[in-house]
């Protein structure tokens, strides 16, 4: 039988420490209330030995508030009035004893008390260390670990819904159903090659087994089909705004910012910097850039900004061409359309729809068939709701604002769907060349580690590392 990779630290069922941890784990400056943070089996008597209760308490209760002192044990002197609670162990975030010291929200303040902890014997914790003790000790897998995160992180509220879904477990619900579809599957072909004579087994044919191995990839990559989206929700989407100079550029970038970020004069070339600003679209961060007007020049600023522009437009995900349409002559811009069109995502935006005539908006829009095309007014702020909804449309490709229920938006995760959609080609490979079936086990079980990798069954030290490493030293 071929054994499934195991990490040693997480195949026991829990994780223990000889070290106790603390942190502040509120943010730096000043506030209302700062909390001090401690984990691990020494916090219970470290807080008894800086914590005097205004009443005489005979032993702390698990997830309750205490009022008392915090003093410097080394010479009993007061350093703040504040509140205690204990949650003990396996009941608490970490499934070690955490004890939180609330305090007054003053930096001295904190880093008295934070001393005065580490003089007790505990010591500074590693960033992302109390979330890694949550994972080693088994109160959430690694997939729900990253979430924790995402969601200090997250910009709107659609990357929040996103990444709360994940701490839930929705997504390790899901990767461990795939994984355990396959498991079933490796079984029964391991069983067959170890007991090739035992009738009760029953044998898979190569196209039962290719069957089930569709699934597995249908399901993999329905998780795959969700990156692009997962990305914009975590990054957010680049948006740049190009077109020629004097067509309503830094108008549309004002109108969309609801604000007077840039300066608009009827004098063409007044843009020359990149403008970058992030506004919330249904949810989706999207940092829009405005541009330097792309024509001819002598201007050696102006040409520098052109040249900033076109390097932007490579790294850009979407494109606003913004055309005037009050004008009769569109040459240059078609010209300029064929600099520009690079197979990224391309909104065709009409601006002046209110002083065009009829027969302009009907040239414009022939000559720019099948483009999505939005007509606005930047100085009458006609049309930038449909624009706005354009831009939202683009960015996930579809019309409700609703986050569906699994979602991919860390490149790990992705990675890991990768490498397990190849082992099961692979897999598919070694069926049509009628390979023994060791080679067929062999990359099942590639696929079932591969999924083991994103909920952390299967992760390496330096990869867990890596991860938390990423969090602040009280998370």
């Amino acid at each position: 039988m071929i054994p499934l990779k195991e990490n040693t630290w997480k195949g026991q069922s829990s994780f223990k420490s000889a070290d106790t941890i603390t942190a502040i784990a509120t943010p730096s400056g000043e506030g209302g209330i700062g909390i001090v943070r401690i984990s691990g089996s020494q916090s219970i008597k470290i807080s008894a030995e800086l914590f005097k209760p205004k009443k005489p308490v005979k032993e702390f209760k698990s997830h309750c508030l205490y009022y008392g002192t915090i003093i410097n044990p080394l010479n009993n002197s007061p350093i703040d009035d504040g509140l205690l609670t204990i949650m003990k162990s396996p009941h608490s975030y970490t499934g070690e004893d955490i004890v939180e010291i609330h305090c007054h929200g003053g930096s001295l303040i904190l880093q008295r008390v934070l001393e005065t902890v580490l003089k007790c014997g505990a010591r500074i914790a590693e960033p992302g260390e109390f979330t890694k003790r949550a994972f080693l000790n088994n109160k959430m897998d690694l997939a729900q670990a990253e979430a924790v995160i995402d969601i200090i992180r997250a910009k709107t509220d659609l990357a929040l819904e996103a990444a709360r879904k994940h701490l839930s477990g929705r997504l390790s619900e899901k990767i461990n159903a795939a994984k355990e579809d396959l498991v079933n599957l490796l079984c029964h072909i391991e069983a067959e090659l170890d007991f090739p004579d035992e009738e009760d087994i029953g044998s898979l044919s190569n196209i039962g087994i290719n069957s089930r191995i569709e699934n597995s990839i249908a399901a993999i990559n329905n998780f795959l089909s969700t990156y692009e989206e997962g990305k914009i929700l975590l990054n957010g989407l680049k948006a740049i705004i190009i077109g020629r100079a004097n067509v309503g550029k830094s108008s549309l970038l004002n109108i969309l910012l609801k604000e007077e970020r840039a300066v608009v004069t009827p004098m063409p070339g007044t843009t020359r910097d990149i403008i970058e600003e992030v506004i919330n679209i249904k949810g989706i961060p999207v940092r829009l850039m405005d541009t330097a007007g792309l024509r001819e020049t002598k201007d050696a600023v102006e040409e520098i900004g052109i040249r900033f522009t076109m390097e932007r437009l490579k790294k850009a995900q979407l494109v606003l061409f913004v055309v005037d349409a009050a004008q009769d002559d569109i040459s240059e811009d078609l010209k300029l359309f064929e600099k520009v069109e690079t197979g990224k995502k391309i909104i065709m935006v009409f601006n002046k729809m209110d002083i065009a005539d009829k027969y302009s908006m009907d040239k414009l829009t022939k000559s720019f068939a099948g483009r999505s095309i939005v007509k606005i007014s930047a100085r009458k702020g006609n049309g930038i709701d449909e624009l706005r909804n354009a831009i939202y449309l683009s960015a996930v490709g579809q019309s409700a604002g609703d986050v569906q229920d699994v979602i991919i938006t860390n490149a790990r995760h992705k990675k890991s769907l990768d490498k397990a959609l190849d082992n099961l080609k692979s897999a598919q490979d070694a069926i049509k060349n009628d390979l023994s079936r060791e080679f067929l086990a062999c990359e099942i079980k590639g696929a079932i580690d591969c999924l083991g990798e994103i909920i952390g069954e299967t992760t390496s030290d330096d990869i867990l590392e890596r991860i938390f490493s990423q969090f602040c030293i009280g998370k």
